[in-house]
């Protein structure tokens, strides 16, 4: 008998102490962030940064980088809130369109700003700098589908007087067609992310770069579900005051040689190509969450046909974690003149 008891003793024990782990493993699980991230692209540069610098563990919490195919796969797993990922941070126009089709997913963050421009064969540079209704009304453009530069530049077209109803819009499949439509002479303009227009510049030349006409115009935001905003809110808050610590490492240029060394070797592209994408390009890193940008590029989109505006989509911007995390951070650094200037 004082054998059996020994054992069961011993059994549940043994019980308790996987329980235990179990348990543990499962809060540490909730806890951690899963970021999801395209491989070989670093638009998503400063969370990157903030990961290979450490700032996430000084920050006390866990944040998982997680490949993906595609915004639509990603924004999927987000949405269906069970754990497999949390963020993602690249692009916004998926974002809208998901929300736009009843997701409740929320914007609290940003990536990037600007990085979009407008290309035409070198002969053509000079007519299209000049931007009048007589020059742009009744052209045909080449883009790939919702391209920010574009949904961008038509809204400023509209601003100016340009009829943007006369324009024939070619839509194609990738960028390299873009400008091979430029370069052909099927369409007298594309848009085009600026690293592309840069890597085709053989065929097109830049006219543009659209935070020239728009600037600070929004690009890739950071987006979650509503659930996770709510559970995860610390998490969150800790998340976003490292990335702000890697925007200021990313600032300051004497840190430009290492963070292109870095990113080169986390990408496998060219030194060259990392540094003329992060430093040459009007692709500006912002953590902001830019509230009224947002509403008004969902407006553009909306005007342009991508999608009806049937939901109100202020309900789906956050700025309370940026702003919380950010007066944390000048609380910690009071004397540091970068976080002053956000």
């Amino acid at each position: 008998m004082k054998k059996s008891t020994k054992i069961l003793g011993v059994g549940i024990a043994l019980i308790s102490v996987l329980l235990a782990g179990c348990s543990k493993k499962s809060a540490k699980e909730a806890q951690t962030i899963k970021f999801g991230v395209l491989p070989g692209t670093i638009r998503t540069a400063v969370v990157l940064l903030a990961d290979h610098l450490g700032y996430y563990k000084e920050e006390g919490v866990d944040v998982e980088l997680k490949e993906v195919a595609n915004a639509t796969a990603a924004l999927t797993s987000i949405s269906l809130a069970k754990g497999e990922l949390d963020i993602w941070g690249t692009g916004i126009v998926p974002d809208l369109n998901f929300i736009a089709n009843g997701s409740d997913l929320v914007i609290f963050e940003g990536t990037a700003a600007e990085g979009g421009a407008i290309v035409a064969k070198p002969e053509n540079v000079a007519k299209f700098k000049d931007i009048t209704p007589a020059n742009y009304n009744g052209i045909k453009i080449a883009t790939v589908r919702a391209d920010t530069a574009w949904v961008v530049s038509r809204a400023h077209l509209e601003k100016v007087g340009v009829d943007v109803s006369s324009i024939t819009v070619m839509e194609v499949d990738t960028q390299v067609n873009v400008a091979e439509a430029v370069n052909k002479g099927e369409a007298v303009l594309g848009f085009l992310p600026a690293e592309f227009a840069r890597k085709y510049s053989e065929k097109v030349d830049v006219v543009y770069e659209v935070g020239e006409l728009e600037p600070l115009y929004v690009c890739c935001r950071q987006v979650t579900a509503r659930a996770t905003l709510e559970s995860k809110h610390d998490e969150l808050v800790k998340f976003t005051k490292a990335n702000l610590r890697a925007l200021n490492y990313y600032n300051d240029p004497a840190n430009r040689d290492a963070i292109v060394s870095y990113l080169a070797e986390y990408s496998s592209q060219t030194k060259e190509y990392v540094y003329n994408y992060l430093f040459e390009n009007r692709t500006i890193m912002t953590l902001n969450p830019n509230k009224k940008g947002v509403i008004e590029y969902y407006n553009s989109l909306v005007n342009a046909g991508y999608f009806k505006g049937d939901i109100k989509i202020e309900d789906h911007l956050d700025t309370a974690i940026y702003e919380e995390a950010l007066a944390q951070i000048k609380k910690q650094y009071p004397k540091d003149e970068f976080y002053k200037t956000l």
